[in-house]
C-alpha cells in the first residue's frame, strides 16, 4: 500500500515537472534570443552594443522626450534632459538585449539643464504593438544614471517598395507633400496617385489633435515607383499653439534601405520656430526639405492606372 501511494506521487511530481519545463519552453520560444534592439530601431552615428543594458550607478536622474506614438519605417525626434554633463546616451528596449551609445553634443542649456538630441529610425518590418524604450546617460566620471522609460505604441502605416515618412515632436497641423517625377502632388487633398503612391496617416488635421503625429506615404508592393526625380516638402498647415517650436524629422526608405536623396542626408532634420506662421499649403512661400532620385531598373509602367476610387472627402483639397 505504502508503495503504490509512493509511486502515485511519483508520478504526480514527474506531470507537475513536465508541466512546468512545458512552460517554461513556451516562455521561451514567445520571446526568441534573436530578439535584440537592432530589430526595433537603429540610431544613426551610434555605436550598437550586444550585451544587455547596464545597471544605473548613480541617483541621477535624466528625462527623455520622444513621441509614444511609432510607426514601421518612421522615426523619432528624441530629446533628453540631464543635470550633468553626459559623456553618451545610451538607449534600447525594456527586456531585450542590446542597446545603443550615442555620442553627446550639448544641444542648449535650459534652467542648469543641459539638452542632447539624437533621431531613432524605426524598423520597416517592426510588428510589436507596445514595447518599452530605455534611455541613461554616462557621466563625465563614467557613472550611469538611473533609466527613464517610455512605452511605444505602433501605429499602422504602410511600408512597401517606397515609403516617405514624417515624424514631429508637437501637436501641430503639419503636413508631408510629395511630387513624383510626372508632376503629380500627393498630399492631404489628392491621397492617392496615378502610380499608386499612398498618403496612408495624416495627423492633427485642422488642429483636431489625434498625437500621433506622423505623416506617411507609400508605394505597395504592386504600385509603380516611377523613375525619376522626386520633391518633398514639410508644410506647416496650422500653427495649433505658437507657445513651443517643432522639430521633425524626414525619413526616405527604397527597397528596404535608407535611399540617399541629392543632398546626401536621410534621415532630414528640420525645425519650425515657436511663431512659425500658418502656411496653408502655400507652397511657393516655401523650400523643398528633400529631393531625391529613384533609378531606372528597367521597371515598367502597368497599363492600366493603379489608383483606386477614393471617398470624396478624402478627395477634397479642403482640410
Amino acid at each position: 500500500m505504502k508503495a503504490r501511494k509512493l509511486l502515485s506521487l511519483l508520478a504526480i511530481a514527474v506531470l507537475v515537472m513536465g508541466l512546468v519545463a512545458c512552460k517554461d519552453k513556451k516562455s521561451s520560444s514567445s520571446t526568441p534570443s534573436t530578439n535584440t534592439t537592432q530589430k526595433y530601431f537603429k540610431v544613426e552615428g551610434a555605436n550598437y552594443v550586444s550585451s544587455s543594458f547596464p545597471q544605473s550607478t548613480s541617483d541621477v536622474e535624466v528625462v527623455a522626450a520622444m513621441n509614444p506614438a511609432v510607426l514601421a519605417g518612421g522615426s523619432d525626434y528624441v530629446t533628453v534632459e540631464s543635470p550633468v554633463p553626459a559623456e553618451k546616451v545610451l538607449v534600447g528596449v525594456g527586456g531585450v538585449k542590446g542597446y545603443y551609445e550615442v555620442p553627446t553634443e550639448a544641444r542648449a542649456f535650459d534652467k542648469n539643464r543641459i539638452i542632447y538630441d539624437f533621431i531613432m529610425i524605426i524598423n520597416q518590418n517592426l510588428t510589436q504593438e507596445e514595447f518599452t524604450v530605455t534611455v541613461a546617460i554616462v557621466d563625465e566620471d563614467g557613472e550611469i544614471s538611473l533609466t527613464f522609460e517610455t512605452t511605444m505604441h505602433l501605429i499602422a502605416a504602410g511600408t512597401g517598395q517606397l515609403q516617405v515618412s514624417l515624424a514631429f515632436d508637437t501637436p501641430k497641423d503639419v503636413d508631408l507633400h510629395l511630387f513624383e517625377p510626372n508632376g503629380y502632388h500627393i498630399y492631404y487633398g489628392d491621397r492617392e496617385s496615378e502610380n499608386g503612391g499612398k498618403l496612408d496617416v495624416d495627423s492633427n488635421a485642422d488642429c483636431y489633435i489625434d498625437n500621433i503625429n506622423h505623416e506617411n506615404i507609400f508605394y505597395g508592393d504592386n504600385a509603380y515607383v516611377e523613375p525619376g526625380e522626386y520633391t518633398v516638402y514639410v508644410d506647416m498647415w496650422e500653427n495649433c499653439d505658437e507657445s513651443f517650436p517643432t522639430n521633425f524629422v524626414l525619413t526616405v526608405f527604397y527597397e528596404g534601405e535608407l535611399l540617399e536623396t541629392v543632398d546626401g542626408i536621410n534621415p532630414i532634420a528640420g525645425h519650425f520656430p515657436a511663431d512659425e506662421p500658418s502656411n496653408f499649403c502655400q507652397l511657393n512661400n516655401i523650400q523643398p526639405v528633400c529631393h531625391f532620385i529613384i533609378p531606372d531598373n528597367g521597371q515598367a509602367k502597368p497599363a492600366k492606372s493603379l489608383k483606386t476610387d477614393l471617398p470624396a472627402f478624402l478627395r477634397s483639397a479642403n482640410k
